[in-house]
């Protein structure tokens, strides 16, 4: 319908959209509007309802009451699916990966679409269609290489072309800057401003608040699948969107940082792994979070994976409690008291077709035993649910499946099932990515809590405020070599910018 005050149609207008699954409303009563040429940010809470009311827009969920306006035309909710909303425009990217990872970018871009001459694949015609995509986003990826050779920020950048093939007026992106650096995420925000000067609307999902101020004109706040508010973003602060999001001000972000430390309980000497880091020397104390910096490639997540036995060294060793250890596979570093929380918790961290009480317990399934055969499956429920009720995870079951979850809650899973082992040594890497402001502050908790107990945490991390808020001593990595290692005055952004960058600076 026309906007009375600008005269103008919106793109996208939902009027009261409740959504309601077995057990759960996940969206009740909910307005939205988009307009042309306008970056409308999607904030709030993981399970607030922002991606199942995205999903009420590209057809992938049906809403149960309410009203849908596509370009100011009513659309019959009973029969509207996913190849409706792209015939009328709807577009959306994910940042979970959807391309085929041993073909080309073109391959990627045309899969299933590819146009044809007297019988055969068009590969000229779709080599100069993709250079045009790639024109229009004024960006240089190589498309004739497997896009498993290609940088996340590249093969996002392919997946925003595939999106863009068919000219669609409204474009969806869905956590789309979660895994991206700095600089890649200045350059989708460059590529904003392109699609707003066409004129098509976009609808901005993102747990980065400063995103938010950074991209967008206006905003909506989902709690609970319930609209907060929305509005211009010119008109609001960090502050108060916060407060819109999680019903209260956030002060005191990050927790004190234990100073009542142990023994060292982990240590790194002279650790090299080729092509990924060299001659690595840290120790880790009980009670301590030790931070790991650096920029994509530095090394860092090798570096956790090779402590954890994933990653094949060539030389140097490993010491848990002042004794060498050997650690060939993951099993031993878990039998020596490590948990690893891996960067990618879906494909890394859990086991998608498992329910919440088997990823829980996965790592600990020897210690429920009777009569050491028989495996004690009430046992093993019920430290489950102490566990995840002590997480404060939001769940309906034990035996849900962990695809249901946001990323906030299925992150706390992660970190229980490693709590319930009752690690000694934690191995966090990335653990509050892409896990809004609420999910985040719990998590930090969590770590503080951790070294209440005299747990030994290692935490990598690409946001220097959170390292700096919660790190004891930060080592900076720069290209596979550890740079700098900072602490008490010297733990501040310019010093760690500086080795980041491979400069020394006093």
């Amino acid at each position: 319908m026309e906007d009375k005050k600008t005269g103008v149609t919106p793109l996208i207008e939902i009027r009261n959209c409740t959504m309601e699954f077995p057990g759960v409303k996940a969206l009740d009563n909910v307005n939205f509007t988009l307009m042309p040429g306008e970056c409308h940010a999607l904030v709030g809470e993981n399970g607030a309802g922002k991606s199942t009311l995205s999903k009420c827009i590209t057809g992938e969920n049906r809403m149960t009451k309410g009203e849908l306006f596509v370009k100011g035309e009513p659309i019959k909710i009973s029969s509207y699916g996913v190849r409706e909303s792209q015939s009328r425009g709807i577009a959306i990217v994910h940042q979970e990966f959807t391309l085929m990872s041993d073909m080309t970018g073109v391959e990627n871009i045309f899969v299933g679409r590819y146009e044809k001459k007297h019988g055969f694949i068009d590969w000229k015609a779709l080599d100069k269609r993709a250079q045009e995509l790639m024109d229009f986003l004024q960006c240089d990826v190589n498309l004739h290489v497997p896009v498993k050779h290609l940088r996340t920020a590249e093969r996002q950048l392919i997946q925003l072309a595939k999106a863009l093939l068919d000219d669609p007026q409204i474009v969806i992106f869905d956590e789309l800057t979660a895994v991206l650096q700095e600089k890649d995420i200045q350059n989708i925000f460059r590529i904003i401003d392109i699609l707003k000067a066409k004129g098509i609307g976009i609808i901005y999902i993102s747990h980065r608040l400063d995103e938010v101020f950074s991209c967008c004109d206006s905003y909506t706040v989902l709690c609970d699948g319930r609209y907060i508010n929305s509005g211009k973003v010119e008109d609001i602060d960090n502050g108060k969107l916060v407060k819109m999001i999680i019903g209260r001000e956030l002060a005191n972000v990050y927790p004190p940082i234990n100073e009542n430390l142990g023994d060292v309980i982990l240590e790194v000497k002279h650790l090299t792994a080729p092509k990924a880091f060299r001659d690595i020397n840290i120790q880790v104390r009980a009670g301590e979070v030790v931070g790991l910096a650096g920029l994509l490639g530095a090394g860092k997540t090798e570096l956790v994976q090779a402590i954890f036995g994933n990653h094949k060294i060539v030389s140097g060793e490993v010491l848990v409690k002042g004794k060498p250890v050997n650690i060939k596979k993951p099993y031993q570093a878990i039998h020596l008291g490590m948990g690893l929380v891996p960067d990618e918790r879906r494909t890394l961290g859990l086991n998608m077709k498992f329910d919440i009480k088997d990823n829980t317990t996965l790592p600990s399934m020897k210690l429920f035993r009777k009569l050491g055969i028989f495996q004690d499956h009430e046992g093993e429920a019920k430290a489950a649910y102490d566990i995840n009720e002590k997480m404060n995870l939001s769940y309906y079951s034990l035996w849900q499946n962990v695809k249901k979850l946001s990323g906030g809650n299925q992150q706390k899973i992660v970190i229980a099932k490693w709590m319930l082992r009752d690690t000694e040594i934690f191995l966090l890497d990335e653990p509050t990515r892409g896990i809004d402001i609420g999910a985040k502050f719990e998590i930090y908790n969590l770590i503080h809590e951790l070294t209440a107990q005299n747990k030994a945490v290692i935490l990598v991390s690409p946001e220097m405020e959170e390292l700096i808020g919660l790190c004891n001593r930060i080592y900076i990595m720069y290209e596979g070599a550890i740079m700098d290692e900072v602490e008490g005055e010297r733990k501040t952004q310019e010093v760690i910018i500086n080795s980041l960058l491979g400069v020394n600076a006093e």
